[in-house]
């Protein structure tokens, strides 16, 4: 009886090591490679996501007031290559020539997020 709970504790062990590797190391590795790319890299994360089928992971990050950065929490896409892309900050307003131009830099934005996150 003994060594069949002990296999029985033993496989039920290896399926969950198996399942935690299998669902965060993918968000570990995301969040890494997130960091890595920051300056001092700090930041807290939430709500990322990692997509098997595009490779690309998704999420929010908060890095603080650092320069160069987008202020407080921002949307975030890195993609399978590498490159990390940040939600635009640029506001809508000013010319109309401006304008359109903030929101072509949001569309273009959104399109990623839409066909690497969902």
């Amino acid at each position: 009886m003994r060594v069949l709970v002990s296999a029985l504790v033993g496989i039920a062990l290896f399926i969950g090591c198996l399942a935690a590797w299998w669902f965060y190391f993918p968000v570990w590795k995301v969040e890494t490679s997130v960091r890595r790319q920051l300056p001092d890299g700090f930041a807290t994360f939430s709500g990322v996501k990692y997509n098997r089928s595009t490779g690309a992971g998704c999420g929010y990050v908060n890095v603080g007031s650092r320069p160069g950065l987008p202020r407080g929490t921002t949307h975030f896409v890195l993609l399978s290559d590498g490159s990390l892309k940040f939600d635009p900050d640029d506001r809508v307003s000013g010319t109309t020539l401006q304008q359109l131009e903030a929101l072509r830099k949001h569309a273009d934005y959104l399109a990623l997020v839409y066909a690497r996150c969902a």
